[in-house]
């Protein structure tokens, strides 16, 4: 009898265990809705509490754009007042904004570190996340956001670590701007498999080591920051792979070696700055054929030979720079052909002759500093109609000026 009531108890159990499952089957675990996981989003987040927590009018929250389909596409609160992101930056779900394109939060002070989850914002081409007071490493899963178009994490001071190689998954990245950082180590050689890059700046961090040699597969690349940082090796000959650069900027590092005559096959360069390495050999006289150079900074270099005679073929130079070098021979009358010049820096240098009285005739020419050389003879009178705010002529074998160019009696009357 135990028996036989035992295995009744047990076939019901079983019974009803089948019901319950066959029941399981058929219900329907109800889940929100995209739109409506995108609302719970943005009331959890708390960055517009003080604006309103009603979900439903989210598209007319300040900062805040929606595409036809009543979903978020742009969240842009750079400028909104009375939103305090803060530490609930990463409160924001990111895997509810599958529409997202656009996400600016420069100038908030956010504080913290970048969410890993920021790369599940597959839709986003627009990143700006500058001058937040960011710190920490950059999150590797910046290199899932295969759609972006334009980054910005510049002006971070305590972002920290290397640059993750991951970013160069972003084969669409048009603008990577990282300056301004505390980032290390060396620049990831993945970088060079952004053949869509225009714009790159890492200016002003602490990475080291040579340019790699997969940036100068760049070939769209029409903007280079590297100053500021701890770069060394010389500056390879497939530079002119940079068919397109008109800005080109290594100011401040560690390099060495010579100027290559590759730089002279880029017709589009307006402005190079090499200063401030330890560049040797002389200047190249093909300078003088990029036809379009606005600002030519070579200063403070190791840099011997003379000033070449055929920069005076420069007709768009305005700023000349090549003091602080080891610079002999004398000035080329040449550069007074240079109608548009305002600057002129040849201070510290083994220049001798004379100074070009032709120099008076540059009637945009702001400053001339030409001190701390071996010129000699004397000082032109045609100096004394320049107008001039700034000339440095001292430390040199040439007469006292007898005169005050019109500048400075300007300034000093001011």
């Amino acid at each position: 009898m135990a028996s036989s009531s035992t295995f009744s108890i047990i076939l019901g159990i079983l019974q009803a265990t089948i019901c319950l499952i066959s029941i399981a089957r058929t219900v329907t675990i109800a889940h929100p809705s995209p739109l409506a996981s995108e609302a719970i989003a943005m009331v959890e987040s708390g960055w517009w509490s003080n604006y309103s927590n009603n979900a439903s009018e989210r598209c007319q929250w300040p900062g805040i754009s929606c595409n036809t389909a009543g979903s978020i596409a742009k969240i842009n609160i750079s400028d909104v007042p009375n939103i305090e992101v803060g530490d609930r930056f990463g409160k924001l779900n990111f895997t509810s904004f599958p529409n997202l394109v656009i996400l600016d939060l420069s100038d908030r002070p956010l504080g913290g570190k970048i969410p890993h989850q920021i790369g599940d914002l597959f839709a986003l081409k627009y990143l700006d996340l500058s001058y937040c007071g960011l710190s920490g490493e950059l999150p590797s899963s910046l290199g899932n956001l295969t759609q972006v178009e334009y980054i910005d994490i510049s002006y971070n001071d305590n972002i920290n670590g290397s640059i993750p190689p991951q970013l160069g998954n972003l084969v669409n990245l048009v603008s990577l701007n990282l300056s301004a950082n505390s980032l290390t180590g060396k620049i990831p050689l993945e970088l060079g498999f952004l053949s869509n890059l225009v714009y790159l700046d890492l200016h002003s961090n602490k990475v080291f080591g040579p340019i790699p040699f997969t940036l100068y597969h760049m070939t769209d690349l029409e903007y280079l920051y590297i100053d500021d940082n701890y770069l060394e090796g010389s500056i390879s000959k497939n530079i002119e792979n940079f068919k397109k650069i008109s800005f080109l900027s290594i100011t401040n590092n560690r390099f060495t070696g010579h100027i290559p005559l590759a730089l002279c096959r880029l017709p589009t360069l307006e402005k190079i700055y090499l200063d401030q390495n330890q560049i040797s050999g002389s200047v190249p006289p093909c300078i003088g054929n990029l036809s379009n150079l606005e600002i030519l900074e070579l200063d403070s270099n190791l840099l011997n030979g003379s000033i070449p005679s055929c920069l005076g073929k420069l007709s768009k130079l305005h700023t000349l720079r090549l003091d602080s070098n080891l610079l002999e021979g004398s000035i080329p009358e040449d550069i007074c052909d240079l109608a548009n010049l305002t600057s002129i820096s040849l201070y510290q240098n083994k220049l001798n002759g004379s100074i070009p009285s032709c120099l008076g005739k540059l009637s945009k020419l702001d400053t001339l500093s030409l001190g701390s050389n071996l010129l000699k003879s004397h000082i032109p009178q045609e100096i004394c109609d320049l107008a001039v705010g700034s000339l440095h002529l001292s430390d040199n074998r040439a007469e006292a000026l007898r005169c005050k160019p019109r500048g400075l009696e300007r300034k000093q009357e001011q």
